[in-house]
Formats: structure tokens, sequence, C-alpha cells
């Protein structure tokens, strides 16, 4: 699917303003693709595609301390330029979880 979006400005006569009005369109030529059910999926795909109430919980409390430290404000969140990666799985880490930690920056860690 290929998808348009068009900005364009226009200006409130009554008071000066502008603002931008979004349009969207979308391609003629598509391709249908049809998606399996939850339960078509075996245990396995299941469990890695949707997550338990522990993990959700486990990381809406990890993305609160994320967000905290960014002051919480989505302008100043930390990008994954800014994230540390763990040479051993390849995971981003924020780098708010080291300074809980104490780690220094450059200390090794196991």
């Amino acid at each position: 699917t290929t998808t348009t979006t068009t900005t364009t400005t226009t200006t409130n006569n009554n008071n000066n303003n502008s603002r931008k009005d979004r349009r969207i369109s979308f391609d003629n030529n598509v391709t249908v693709v049809p998606i399996p059910m939850r339960t078509e999926y075996s245990s396995r795909i299941r469990h890695r595609l949707w997550s338990n109430t522990t993990e959700i919980h486990k990381n809406a409390a990890r993305n609160a301390v994320e967000f905290a430290s960014e002051g919480w404000n989505w302008r100043t969140v930390v990008c994954e330029e800014g994230m540390y990666l763990c040479s051993i799985t390849g995971e981003l880490i924020h780098p708010i979880h080291y300074k809980n930690a104490g780690v220094e920056l450059g200390e090794h860690v196991l």
C-alpha cells in the first residue's frame, strides 16, 4: 500500500492564525493479505507476539521510570542513539537504569 500525505497551510482571515490541514490518500492498487486469528498461531508464536499481564505490568513500570527520568516530557525522551547497547543480548538499555544501579559511564558491567 502506498500512502501519500499532503500538508497545506491556510490562513484564517478572522485572526490571521495559520494552521496546517493534513490530508491523506491511498493508492488504488493494494495487496490484501489475510491475517490469521489468534488461535491459529502455535503456542510458541503466540508467546512471542503477545505479552501476558505480568510482562505488561513489568514493561509499564520500566517505562514509567524511564519517562520520569526524562521529566515526563515527550520532547526530551532518550532516543536509540542515547541508549546503551548490551554486548551480550544486543538489547538497548535506557541510561537511567545504569544511573540507578550506580554504574559510571565506561565502567564494565557483567
